[in-house]
């Protein structure tokens, strides 16, 4: 009788340790889902303010593009775009893969 109490006790011991275990891994355990999807601004169609938030871009190079768009149509690429005053290479660089033509 003994060594079944033992036993017993042995088994509800062992389970309540993997329980709190479990507890333990549940507790410092974060998951962090990134959205690794990014929205792309079309370069001929984007307003003066979507074109401002683009890095390099403020409201005066954005004013720039919408009027170069406008005068000479639209855009095809990158080289196409670094027509605009002010787009130079470096902007361009910073803008590739977060616009579209």
């Amino acid at each position: 009788m003994k060594s079944i109490i033992f036993v017993v006790t042995l088994i509800i011991g062992f389970g309540l340790n993997c329980n709190a275990s479990a507890q333990e891994l549940n507790d410092s355990t974060r998951v962090t889902i990134v959205d690794h999807t990014t929205h792309l601004v079309d370069i001929n169609s984007a307003s003066i303010d979507e074109l401002a938030k683009l890095p390099g871009v403020g409201q005066k190079k954005a004013q720039a593009i919408i009027d170069y768009r406008q005068t000479n149509g639209r855009f095809v690429d990158l080289d196409a775009l670094q027509q605009v005053k002010g787009i130079g290479s470096r902007i361009a660089a910073k803008l590739e893969g977060k616009i579209r033509f």
